[in-house]
């Protein structure tokens, strides 16, 4: 059965938003795909919270969209900056195709918002709490 918003555990993505620190603690769990992306953006936008820090801890899962939907994760992001800035992303992942996915989206998005990709964690936090991390460089 195709997964969708809404049916719990079945959910790839989940969030837990702390709104006094203005970050976001997301675990990727399974198969990713581009509408599990859209529906956890969209779940944002919805919160308000674009603009807060995210850690995603995505080392249970995997990114399967194709280069196509590559592009349209890029196109939605910078649709989103139009209305609100967007966080730093720090992606933790397992993989080395998981870090050449999340490689390349950084490449692409770079004017738009920081995203980048990490096999340690401690790396990954030490980046998402640096001081001149903000939200997106327009």
């Amino acid at each position: 059965m195709p997964r969708s918003p809404g049916m719990g555990a079945d959910i790839p993505i989940i969030s837990k938003v702390d709104r006094e620190r203005k970050e976001i603690h997301a675990v990727a769990v399974g198969p990713v795909t581009f509408a599990d992306v859209e529906a956890h953006l969209l779940q944002q936008k919805n919160w308000g919270v674009l603009a807060y820090r995210e850690f995603i801890d995505g080392r249970g899962a995997g990114p399967i969209f194709t280069p196509a939907e590559v592009r349209q994760i890029v196109e939605l992001l910078r649709k989103m900056s139009e209305g609100s800035p967007l966080g730093r992303t720090a992606v933790l992942v397992s993989s080395d195709y998981a870090f050449g996915v999340m490689r390349m989206l950084e490449m692409l998005i770079d004017d738009v918002c920081q995203l980048k990709p990490f096999r340690d964690e401690q790396e990954a936090r030490e980046w998402l709490a640096e001081k001149s991390a903000g939200t997106s460089p327009k």
